[in-house]
């Protein structure tokens, strides 16, 4: 899976973690991403990454009409443990 918000293009920051000794270490920052299954108005169902900020401003706004279905981007870790 892409780490990149289909619908923004949000993606992955860098930058320093700093300690209480102010130790210095990279460190990256991900969006929150979820794969929403998305149908049309043809029938065909598309999946698509998105961050939660988008999928929040898209129910407010009614981008996406027709949800299918919200798979958390995690969920396939949680079943194998």
């Amino acid at each position: 899976m892409s780490r990149i918000c289909d619908c923004c293009g949000k993606g992955q920051q860098t930058g320093n973690k700093v300690s209480k000794s102010y130790n210095h270490t990279r460190r990256i920052w991900r969006p929150n991403l979820l794969k929403i299954k998305v149908q049309d108005e043809l029938g065909t169902t598309r999946t698509y990454t998105v961050c939660t900020r988008c999928l929040r401003t898209a129910d407010k706004t009614g981008i996406f009409t027709k949800k299918v279905q919200v798979v958390p981007a995690n969920a396939g870790a949680k079943a194998a443990n």
